[in-house]
């Protein structure tokens, strides 16, 4: 603390426990649970602001099993020997930063007609000697208006230390977010990173004033504004490759053109668009895409426009905007693979020349492609001797091949093959089962004869 009895830089505090609970610093050295003496070695810092500083216990609370509390502040302290001046390095340089930035799902557009909205934003501080402590960030925005947020290292009980969401080992080198609320009633446009303010835990500061990064669009649609969303195709064919997607909206209100369209999409490849064309019904097209296969629902979550001028519109859950409806699907796979013809490339082998494979060639015509297979060997009875499965590259039309292992040690006779196709939606059909399971094969029974020759 300094001579005036003001407290600088950051606080220590520490724990006791008459039966030792984790976390805890201060162990009793005498006395029973209803009465007892702690004892704790405080580590004087190397560094602090001054060549001596003046150290002093300022606040002590106490807890029993009963729930009764008593703590004490300064003034009560003030009677005990809880104070000592120690000879310190002097600290004379506050926290360096780098690598600020906002987080990376911050939204870039935000609306704020009705609640204040956040800004979220991350940053690395490193201060070699006495380490970090805590920090102000604050945003500059239209007409002078501004907006902080303040930040701090925290201890967490398993001794790690904690700033905003990430979590360290060492306040020396650390990483840090900051969260900044903006006002509802905040004017609205281009609000930036303006000054950052630093403090280390000997309490030496550094600012960085005059900043000017990671604008964010703060909007209440008030002069600029869209209407008329839509997005097409309502169902989109992805079953093999992306399937392209459009979103459409009629600007109004918006001066000098607009610079940029940005589009999130739940599932979907978003997409940022810089200067799109204004067609002449007054619409402006973005596109995205659906990735393939697997996405089945591409559901838009937000949409922000700038025009040239700064101004800027927001919608969507992603902004905290206006609600958008505006939704595609994939279309449903409702045919099972077909196939049209099916041959094999040997139908007679002599047992000597076992083990072998066959190659099974098949005609096939699948909506959205067969992707997956499996086939079994039966002997005349019925009974499986053999066969394979697996995973193939999608195919949506003509020859497939398929390997039909012939193992060593088949007795002479007839084997017949039956099969079955798998689509990427999940969809079979079987071929040539014996007991007139799934469809008869195309062309007649699967047969190779295994001969004595």
């Amino acid at each position: 603390m300094g001579t005036d009895g003001r407290l600088i830089g950051a606080p220590r505090s520490l724990t006791f426990s008459f039966q030792p609970q984790w976390p805890y610093q201060a162990s009793a050295v005498a006395g029973t649970i209803a009465s007892a003496e702690y004892s704790y070695a405080f580590p004087v810092p190397q560094y602090a602001a001054a060549s001596t500083a003046r150290w002093a216990v300022v606040k002590a609370a106490a807890q029993d099993d009963q729930g009764g509390v008593l703590i004490m502040g300064r003034q009560k302290l003030a009677g005990f020997d809880a104070a000592f001046t120690a000879t310190h390095l002097v600290d004379s340089t506050g926290p360096a930063y780098d690598g600020l930035g906002t987080v990376l799902d911050q939204p870039e557009y935000l609306y704020n007609a009705d609640t204040s909205v956040t800004t979220r934003y991350r940053l690395h501080v490193t201060d070699a000697d006495s380490g970090f402590f805590r920090g102000e960030l604050v945003l500059g925005g239209p007409q002078g208006a501004t907006a902080s947020g303040s930040f701090r290292v925290s201890q967490d009980t398993d001794g790690t230390q904690q700033c905003g969401d990430y979590t360290g080992y060492d306040t020396h080198d650390i990483f840090c977010t900051v969260e900044v609320d903006v006002p509802a009633d905040a004017p609205a446009g281009i609000w930036s990173v303006s000054r950052l303010r630093l403090t280390d835990a000997s309490g030496t500061v550094s600012v960085a004033k005059g900043l000017s990064q990671d604008p964010v669009h703060i909007t209440r649609n008030s002069t600029a504004q869209a209407s008329d969303f839509a997005i097409s195709p309502a169902q989109y064919n992805n079953w093999s490759t992306p399937a392209p997607l459009t979103i459409t909206m009629k600007p109004s209100g918006f001066q000098g053109g607009i610079a940029s369209v940005t589009v999130l999409l739940d599932g979907c490849g978003g997409s940022v668009t810089d200067n799109p064309v204004i067609a002449p019904d007054g619409t402006i097209s973005v596109r995205a895409s659906a990735p393939p296969i697997y996405t089945k629902r591409c559901t838009v979550t937000g949409i922000g426009l700038t025009d040239g001028a700064g101004e800027s519109a927001a919608y969507g859950t992603a902004f905290h905007g206006p609600a958008l409806d505006l939704v595609a699907t994939q279309i449903p796979d409702t045919a099972a693979p077909v196939v049209n013809s099916a041959s094999l490339d040997v139908t007679s082998v002599p047992a000597s020349t076992l083990p072998r494979n066959a190659v099974l060639t098949l005609d096939v015509t699948s909506f959205v492609g067969v992707d997956g297979f499996s086939l079994t060997v039966y002997d005349a009875d019925g009974k499986p001797v053999g066969g394979m499965s697996g995973g193939i590259s999608s195919v949506t039309s003509g020859p497939l091949e398929l390997v039909v292992p012939l193992h060593q040690g088949l007795a002479p006779g007839a084997y017949t093959v039956g099969f079955t196709l798998t689509d990427a939606g999940d969809l079979h059909t079987q071929y040539g089962y014996p007991g007139g399971h799934g469809s008869p094969v195309p062309g007649g029974p699967l047969v190779i004869t295994v001969t004595d020759a």
